[in-house]
């Protein structure tokens, strides 16, 4: 399957076109990206339309760092659930090893890797951009480094800064420049693309920690994240779960993953005795048992977790499923765990 990534990956993309003086739909619209849903922090793109309008952007526009202008305009939020398992982890180095473990989760197409061992008094985190056939990559990969970097800041609350910068590629401009954005030394052609950071930074203590919702948001992500399956229906509720959260879970998001056409993905199903509404709805019930089962976890939250946009949809879905509000059912639910007790 070919990887994809929302479009949260690009939020400042339209802005940062305009200040150099050009129009982004012309070039959204080349590499197939709706210019209507590019402020749609979870639509999906094709990780391969990404990297090409970033490379495309940088030189028809002559911006060589506009990799890096874009990320000055990113922050945690670009990774969705992830970003909240950071902001309640306990130090920045728990933070970071969760967003490293479940990168997956906001697009396969990338990897990072914490490394405390080949140095400890120089724990670096790795990236690698896993695209086999697209050799361009430098505007993305700045880009990810420096997103790597706002969220170091932020989980630092801006009172650390790393180490040193590696980046596998040349460089396209000054030194002085590169050092400006990251605020510390830039080192090219290396054997790999990191943050270079101290133990110090990695032993900072997270103000926002909540170990409890970062264990139930942890469980999801795990969940949703776990092994390839097997069969094909079993891929497609995989994949189905997984885009959830995106709002945007529709037939052609899960073909395109899938890659297929949405009717060979409607004739498949129905081959197997299924029907694509079917299978969202009942997925969606199954995890609503599950998130109104945690009594600390916000209605609010679990409504954004299965897809909707509107908590009176999932008041009127969880109704129809169980015959009762979700306050009703989830006291149910206590009340069966005590009387288990």
């Amino acid at each position: 399957m070919r990887p994809l990534v929302r479009t949260s990956a690009l939020s400042g993309y339209k802005e940062l076109v305009h200040e150099l003086n050009a129009d982004p739909e012309p070039l959204l619209r080349k590499f197939n990206i709706d210019p209507e849903r590019i402020d749609d922090l979870d639509y999906l793109i094709f990780f391969h339309s990404l990297m090409q309008l970033l490379e495309a952007s940088a030189n028809q526009l002559q911006c060589p760092d506009f990799g890096l202008r874009l990320s000055k305009k990113q922050n945690m939020d670009t990774l969705g659930p992830i970003a909240i398992m950071a902001r309640t982890s306990s130090t920045v180095g728990d933070a970071l090893f969760c967003i490293a473990r479940y990168i997956a989760h906001h697009s396969p197409a990338i990897t990072l890797a914490l490394d405390d061992t080949s140095a400890p008094q120089f724990p670096r985190i790795m990236l690698d951009i896993n695209v086999a056939d697209f050799p361009y990559r430098h505007q993305t990969t700045e880009m990810s480094i420096g997103l790597m970097a706002n969220v170091h800041a932020m989980l630092t609350e801006n009172r650390k800064k790393p180490e040193t910068v590696l980046f596998k590629h040349s460089r396209a401009l000054d030194l002085k420049a590169y050092k400006r954005h990251f605020g510390c030394p830039v080192l090219f052609n290396q054997d790999c693309n990191a943050i270079v950071l101290t133990p110090e930074q990695f032993d900072f203590p997270i103000r926002t920690a909540d170990s409890f919702q970062r264990d139930v948001i942890a469980n999801y992500v795990i969940k949703k994240s776990g092994g390839s399956p097997l069969t094909f229906i079993e891929q497609t509720k995989f994949i189905i779960s997984r885009l959830l959260p995106t709002q945007c879970c529709n037939i052609k998001t899960v073909a395109n993953e899938l890659f297929m056409h949405q009717r060979t993905l409607q004739r498949r199903l129905k081959e197997e005795g299924h029907i694509f509404e079917e299978m969202v709805d009942n997925i969606r019930k199954q995890d609503a048992q599950n998130f109104l089962a945690e009594k600390r976890m916000p209605m609010a939250q679990i409504a954004g977790l299965l897809g909707y946009q509107e908590q009176s949809s999932f008041n009127r879905a969880v109704k129809r499923w169980f015959g009762v509000t979700p306050n009703n059912y989830r006291k149910s639910l206590l009340c069966i765990v005590n009387q288990e007790i």
